[in-house]
């Protein structure tokens, strides 16, 4: 059979038109599914959005309510009337939420949510007339708002996350017809050939300008609109796009303003404090500084304000002071300490403290640095008259009781004359007594001493050796008489430290005395002296009772007694002894520190730096 030219170009003209027909139908399907889903998005996830966020801001003005309600009898009315006004329009919206339920896991989450509410707004009602105080709030309310405000939230995101998902499948449906529509616009210009060559024209460009603008949203460029040119499908699918568009950068605004806002707030608290606060980030630049701050360091806010602190601390000595355990940080270095500053034309002392900030995901990784400088001129100045009382008063004491125990001697003295049993153990006891107030006497006179700068150190280059030979020898007839074996163990080739030899002899003697006093008899005490990194350690151990937990956080206070079983109140001292090694070792540059286990014994130790 032949085929006519007429009828084959016919037969091919209806193949054409098929395949043109087929193709532009899978067009319009594409268009039509690119047209109903971000109708899809407002209808499924805007509401729910909308009304969760509703119930956030309902939320918070029944709690503001419920506060106010606490506040005084005054606002009480106002208060009641408020809160149910919240309340009824929490649940409006509530109910909402529950008939558009449109994500896994949502109903659930809305079950959970209304349980909380009703036991919420019952919690407030049912116990009306016991609310008399902020605490009634705090115990049986905030707990409940702060659980609900967050499960809230959660609807809040899961719906926004609903939203992002469906706005990801418009992608890639826009991928899809892009590819799709590239097909028909090459079949179609070999229709439009023969036929109308501008039909490619009309459909090309608007999806083109609906692709870009498609990756701009995903690039969270929310600013981005399509031309509305028809009224058909591609112009319904323009102004769906607009409104998702208008919709996503609302959004996204309304979290930069909340954040935003949160930053001006937290700012306007750190620059209302009385104290000094300066903060640095990860990088040491100044990223906050308060009034106190400004005024205490006596630069303007705008010298100091995004520079890096090391730079400023070069012409600015109170900054480098403050700073400089930042820049060239010392391991084991105390980070409180006070600090003389002529503030407001007068010499006041500061507490100085950095607080690290550390990130909570990563603990390793530090966020930035917060320096506080805290008024203590007031505690100070209590804390010298304290310590000049207490040096009078001891010094005061010290010469009726040397005279006390001088005439108790002589009584005891038996070319004076002989005295009775009784007798004898009354002056023996009275001697003790004498002597115990002596040396509670002189150590407070040593340790006001220190306090006040009076006791100057004499240092000089000494070895280990020298030391412990200092120590023990006054320690020999009281090992003796508890039969205690004193080992010692120095590392070989410990270097010489520069220090008062009398001052760390005497450090080294009230451990050993402590040791002993709390030992059993036939123990034995380890002395031992070693090297570790670039500081010279001495430790004591003894086999004892060993310290409670409760005082070892305060055993180097003043007047702190561990109380013990095994030893007799007169033998127990006063308190003073450990408070006045600490002070000594600090005034070295080192550490002092105890370890001790209940049952098994104590070890204190303490550091010096190698020269």
């Amino acid at each position: 059979m032949k085929i006519k030219l007429k009828t084959l170009f016919l037969l091919g003209y209806l193949l054409l038109g098929i395949i043109a027909v087929m193709l532009g139908a899978a067009g319009v399907y594409f268009i039509e599914k690119l047209s109903n889903t971000p109708d899809r998005i407002l209808k499924d996830n805007y509401g729910s959005i909308l009304a969760a966020q509703n119930m956030i801001d309902e939320l918070d003005n029944m709690d503001n309510a419920i506060i106010t309600y606490v506040a005084g009898n005054k606002e009480k009315k106002f208060a009641d009337s408020l809160f149910k006004a919240s309340k009824h329009r929490y649940f409006e919206n509530l109910a909402l939420c529950e008939g558009n339920i449109t994500e896994p896991g949502e109903r659930e989450l809305l079950l959970n949510v209304k349980a909380k509410s009703n036991n919420y707004a019952e919690s407030f009602e049912k116990h009306l007339n016991e609310f008399s105080t902020i605490g009634h709030y705090d115990s049986l309310i905030a707990p409940k708002y702060s659980d609900l405000k967050k499960d809230c939230y959660l609807l809040l995101n899961l719906n926004h996350k609903g939203m992002l998902l469906r706005r990801d499948e418009t992608v890639k449906i826009s991928e899809s017809a892009e590819i799709y529509m590239l097909v028909i616009a090459g079949i179609s210009l070999i229709i439009l050939v023969i036929a109308v060559i501008k039909v490619p024209s009309l459909v090309a460009g608007p999806i083109e300008q609906f692709t870009t603008n498609v990756e701009q949203i995903a690039a969270k460029n929310y600013s981005a609109r399509m031309e509305v040119n028809s009224e058909n499908e591609l112009g319904k699918l323009a102004v769906s796009f607009n409104r998702m568009a208008e919709k996503l950068e609302e959004y996204e605004r309304t979290n930069i303003e909340m954040l935003i806002a949160e930053k001006k707030r937290a700012e306007a608290i750190v620059k209302s404090m009385i104290d000094g606060i300066i903060v640095l980030d990860e990088n040491m630049n100044v990223i906050l500084v308060n009034n106190t701050g400004v005024e205490l360091i006596g630069l303007r806010e705008k010298d100091i304000l995004g520079k890096d602190v090391r730079n400023v601390s070069e012409s600015n000595s109170l900054v480098r002071n403050l700073t400089g355990e930042l820049v060239n940080p010392e391991p084991g270095k105390n980070k409180l300490n006070y600090i003389r500053i002529v503030f407001r034309e007068k010499e006041e002392f500061f507490l100085k403290e950095i607080i690290k900030v550390n990130d909570e995901s990563d603990p390793g990784k530090i966020l930035g640095y917060i320096i506080i400088l805290k008024n203590v001129t007031g505690f100070k100045e209590l804390d010298e008259l304290k310590s000049g009382f207490v040096a009078t008063v001891s010094h005061e004491l010290r010469t009726p009781l040397s005279a006390m125990n001088m005439s108790l001697r002589l009584l005891q003295d038996e070319r004076i004359g002989g005295m009775n049993d009784e007798q004898l153990r009354l002056t023996g006891a009275m001697k003790e007594e004498v002597k115990r107030l002596l040396k509670l006497v002189n150590e407070l006179l040593d340790l006001s001493r220190i306090e006040s700068g009076g006791d100057m150190l004499n240092f000089r280059e000494v070895r280990a050796e020298e030391l412990i030979d200092a120590a023990i020898t006054p320690m020999l007839m009281q090992l003796e008489q508890k039969n205690i074996e004193l080992e010692t163990a120095i590392e070989e080739s410990i270097p010489p430290v520069k220090a008062d030899p009398n001052k760390i002899a005497w450090v080294l003697i009230n451990l050993l005395n402590n040791a002993v006093r709390y030992s059993p008899e036939g123990a034995a005490i380890q002395l031992k002296v070693k090297r570790v990194d670039n500081k010279i350690v001495f430790s004591v151990k003894d086999h004892g009772a060993g310290i409670e937990p409760q005082y070892i956080s305060r055993i180097f206070e003043k007047f702190v007694q561990v109380k013990t079983k095994n030893v007799e109140s007169l033998n127990r001292g006063v308190g003073l002894g450990l408070a006045i090694s600490k002070e000594f070792v600090n005034a070295h540059g080192g550490e002092i520190w105890v370890k001790s286990e209940v049952g098994k014994g104590s070890e204190f130790s303490f550091s010096l730096p190698v020269n």
